[in-house]
């Protein structure tokens, strides 16, 4: 090669195609984060029962609970980032006694199972699952579940990571919108919380995608850890929506629980629980 080429090829290196990375729940509150992040420097796929209509998106029509889909999907793509979830009680932002008995499997086992199945024929190189802090340790239906994908996950052929999350901040707002509905709101005001913005961990695991497949992460949690009557007041006085609150006894178990969902010593967001309030209209 003469010298003129090899200067010509050290100012304009190969232009190498983007990586195609398939989001599963790229339409939620975290997909929609992780989408924007990826946009500029990758081409991205989300697979949907309902396709929107971002233009700079590939948009695949399919249902991760009946299969449908799922193949078209992983077609091509170097990674998954696999943030699609169901939860009845987050998506009503209230418990049914329903929910402390059962959480259906179709999206979070059986939806994970064929994903990691497709992605294992595709030669899918990175399998990133977003998963919640303290599902290790699970106490009720939702939890379970979880930790069951994550245990297909770290059994599949697929190189993976596990990315653990605290509670969000839109999920706080939606549970205390729908409970100040009652003229008084029964609270356990001593419980612990660490919510954080989806947008922070948004950030963090597209970081995570960019450096490949990692095992299980750091948990990643919010800036601060609040009482739930610390995280009650402030969302009272952002919201400017007073009420009566019945403090609730907290058992030990319950007050274990709490904790668990709490990760002090991970890594933490920027954003806090008020900043969030302040830029965010009510859910």
């Amino acid at each position: 090669m003469r010298q003129s080429e090899q200067l010509t090829e050290l100012i304009e290196p190969e232009v190498r195609p983007m990586d195609t990375v398939l989001v599963t729940g790229g339409t939620g509150h975290l997909g929609r984060d992780v989408v924007a992040r990826l946009k500029p420097t990758h081409r991205v796929r989300v697979l949907s029962r309902y396709p929107g209509s971002d233009p700079d998106v590939e948009w695949i029509r399919g249902d991760l609970a009946t299969g449908e889909g799922i193949a078209a999907a992983v077609a091509g793509a170097q990674v998954v980032v696999h943030a699609a979830t169901l939860s009845p009680a987050a998506k009503r932002g209230y418990l049914l006694p329903a929910d402390l008995w059962r959480s259906p499997p179709e999206v979070d086992v059986d939806g994970t199972r064929r994903l990691l199945e497709a992605a294992d024929r595709a030669g899918v190189r990175h399998f990133a699952h977003v998963s919640i802090v303290g599902v290790d340790r699970p106490r009720v239906p939702y939890m379970r579940v979880k930790h069951t994908a994550e245990d297909l996950v770290r059994a599949g052929k697929v190189p993976w990571s596990i990315l653990r999350a605290t509670q969000f901040h839109w999920l706080a707002d939606r549970i205390l919108g729908k409970a100040a509905r009652l003229p008084v709101m029964p609270w356990p005001t001593e419980l612990r919380t660490q919510p954080v913005d989806s947008r922070d961990f948004a950030d963090h695991l597209v970081r995570r995608v960019a450096e490949g497949p990692g095992g299980q992460d750091t948990d990643f949690g919010g800036p601060e850890v609040l009482t739930l009557g610390e995280l009650l007041a402030q969302w009272q006085q952002i919201r400017g929506r007073r009420r009566r609150v019945l403090k609730l006894p907290v058992p030990a178990v319950a007050e274990r629980a709490a904790r668990d969902l709490t990760c002090p010593d991970g890594t933490r967001g920027t954003v806090t629980w008020a900043e969030w309030l302040r830029t965010h209209a009510p859910e």
